[in-house]
């Protein structure tokens, strides 16, 4: 029982399986949006998709979008299958009343609404009525993930820098200090450093060992989990040539009566195409990623996009990934963790963000409410626990990825050294070592 109330906890925090969290927040009980969930796309299964049809009269509808990834480029469309209606959309983020864009098919290109954005987070669509029943398509797009901002940690090695003598080594010491590091401390410290941080980590995972709460987090905060909000009466798909299909098959039959002449089915058809064509014009987008993460709206306002300042460029044998053999796994390797670093640092401070802003929301909104109030105490001690679970999760995590880089750095040296460059990690791998072990140890 004590264990199922850890897990019941946990998941109150990580805000990704409770109804009240699993979406733009409200403490509004009759508020009950409606679920898309991103799944592959038939076509292209490194990306994601999900397109559904609806109406909308006379009462509002909320929809909610989960299922993607920090890294991945998100293309939002809405429009009419048919007439003009003036049909007004908000993109929200983290409650119903954070509107981070409004647009309305009005004013937007073929009657077609686009967000453009990158989201750590489920974020909310807001559709109000206009002055007619509305029948409306929602498609929602993912990229691949994207993961080339940081660029290259490696430059290559000057004629110096080759050298192996005591005193050149001692020079591109100096030098490679000056010019990569973010501070001139010596070596030695840093070995005493090292030496201190290895035993606190180790310390700290046998202390986390007992911790069953941190398993949990360190599963969830990686790993989509299943939502319990209410789900979607409507049909979905994941194709949008089957749902040309099942369109046109709806204007043929008349259903819904709405389709009153062969104008309107023309109109309807005629907007699917153009949305099919900035459908898949927009998926490409990510290939000029330059270009795509100034284009795409940081949703969260947490996610990175251009390398961390002071990180340092580290003399190879090798400038490129494209290397001789026994670069090319520790290389894959070496990316992937500091990419995986940069995701644990969007999470943890994505969350803090997040439950910052519902602790706010909440006391600001519970005054109003007596049963809400009271409701709303018990939920924002949940949350103030899982911050705490959160940072023990994010401390361990960190303790692994920095072990792996070691690791990493050191089967690099071995590379270094068949190729001109002994004692690489020593003279220069330790500079990254020591950037990313103080741009990613958590701060507050």
């Amino acid at each position: 029982m004590k264990s199922l109330k850890i897990i019941v906890i946990i998941l109150i925090g990580l805000f990704t399986t409770s109804p009240l969290w699993a979406q733009p927040f409200s403490l509004d009980k009759e508020l009950k949006p409606i679920l898309l969930s991103l799944k592959e796309d038939a076509q292209n299964p490194k990306t994601k998709n999900i397109i559904t049809n609806g109406f909308i009269d006379e009462k509002d509808a909320f929809y909610y979008v989960k299922g993607h990834d920090v890294f991945e480029y998100l293309d939002i469309y809405v429009f009419s299958n048919y007439g003009n209606p003036d049909l007004k959309v908000e993109l929200v983020n983290t409650n119903w009343t954070d509107v981070v864009e409004t647009q309305n098919t009005n004013d937007s290109e073929d009657g077609i609404i686009h967000f453009k954005i990158r989201a750590y987070s489920d974020f909310g669509l807001h559709l109000f009525p206009g002055d007619e029943k509305i029948n409306f398509t929602i498609a929602v797009s993912a990229s691949e993930p994207v993961t080339e901002y940081l660029g290259s940690a490696f430059r290559k090695a000057r004629t110096g820098e080759l050298d192996t003598s005591e005193s050149t080594t001692s020079a591109a010491h100096e030098n490679n200090s000056q010019t990569d590091a973010t501070s001139s401390t010596p070596i030695w410290l840093y070995i005493v450093l090292g030496a201190a941080a290895l035993i606190i980590a180790l310390l700290l995972g046998v202390i986390l060992g007992r911790k069953k709460a941190a398993l949990f987090w360190l599963f969830f905060l990686f790993i989509s989990t299943p939502s319990f909000a209410q789900q979607d009466n409507g049909m979905t798909w994941h194709d949008t040539n089957r749902y040309g299909e099942w369109l046109q098959e709806q204007a043929n039959d008349n259903r819904g009566g709405f389709w009153e002449n062969a104008n309107q089915v023309r109109q309807g058809l005629g907007r699917l195409g153009k949305f099919g064509e900035k459908f898949g014009k927009y998926k490409k987008t990510f290939d000029a990623a330059n270009n795509a993460y100034k284009a795409y709206t940081n949703l969260n306002g947490c996610i990175n996009s251009v390398p961390p300042a002071g990180m340092p460029r580290i003399p190879s044998f090798c400038e490129t990934d494209d290397c001789e053999s026994c670069f090319l796994d520790a290389r894959t390797r070496f990316n992937k963790n500091r990419y995986t670093f940069e995701k644990l640092k969007v999470i943890y401070g994505c969350t803090r963000n997040f439950t910052d802003a519902a602790i706010s929301f909440g006391d600001n909104v519970s005054g109003y409410h007596g049963v809400s109030g009271l409701a709303w105490q018990s939920q924002k001690g949940g949350i103030n626990k899982s911050i705490n679970d959160l940072k023990q999760a994010y401390d361990k995590k960190y303790a692994e990825l920095l072990e792996s880089q070691h690791e990493i750095l050191q089967e690099l040296n071995r590379c270094e050294a068949e190729h001109g460059i002994p004692d690489w990690y020593d003279r220069f791998g330790y500079l990254y070592f020591e950037f990313t072990k103080m741009n990613y140890q958590r701060k507050i």
